[in-house]
């Protein structure tokens, strides 16, 4: 950049004459910055205002609540991706235990026994109902409160026992 690119640069932001620049110019040898502090000192142009930045608290600071700016669509989004991410938990975690006379013999996770039951309905049932009357249990267990489901599959159970006791009677 020549001398009067410079000269008029400094001008433009210093808002000085074009004599002032050209003799902070020269006395600063060529050196916008050290120019413009030079004006900053004879008091030409003024200083730029000081920030100050801290890392402590300060409690005249204002909460301020973050908009939720979402669409409906995106909350609906929102809403099943966090269904399925707790559903996908759920059925990772929790299992299926199925025990012969008081011996384990399998535990199979949740997604896999309820997969069975999607693509093979009609034998898996088949199967649990017929395996209820031969002395085999299920029992399911895992991170999340599973007595609900415990407690249907030994009602079923009881009434597995209850038929068969009435078979044996006749």
């Amino acid at each position: 950049m020549d001398e009067f690119d410079k000269i008029e640069k400094l001008r433009a932001r210093a808002d000085v004459s074009y004599e002032e620049a050209k003799a902070a110019l020269s006395e600063a040898n060529g050196d916008l910055l050290d120019a413009m502090i030079i004006l900053e000192k004879q008091g030409k142009v003024r200083a730029p205002e000081q920030q100050i930045h801290s890392t402590q608290y300060d409690a005249s600071y204002d909460i301020v609540p973050i908009k939720d700016t979402e669409s409906d669509g995106n909350k609906a989004g929102t809403k099943i991706k966090e269904f399925l991410k707790k559903a996908i938990a759920f059925l990772t975690n929790n299992y299926v235990e199925i025990s012969r006379k008081g011996e384990h013999v399998i535990n199979v996770p949740l997604w896999l026994a309820i997969a069975a039951i999607i693509f093979g309905w009609w034998a898996v049932l088949l199967l649990i109902v017929i395996s209820l009357f031969f002395d085999w249990n299920y029992k399911f267990y895992g991170k999340d409160n599973l007595k609900v489901a415990n407690d249907v599959v030994d009602k079923a159970k009881e009434t597995a026992e209850q038929v068969k006791e009435t078979f044996h009677e006749e």
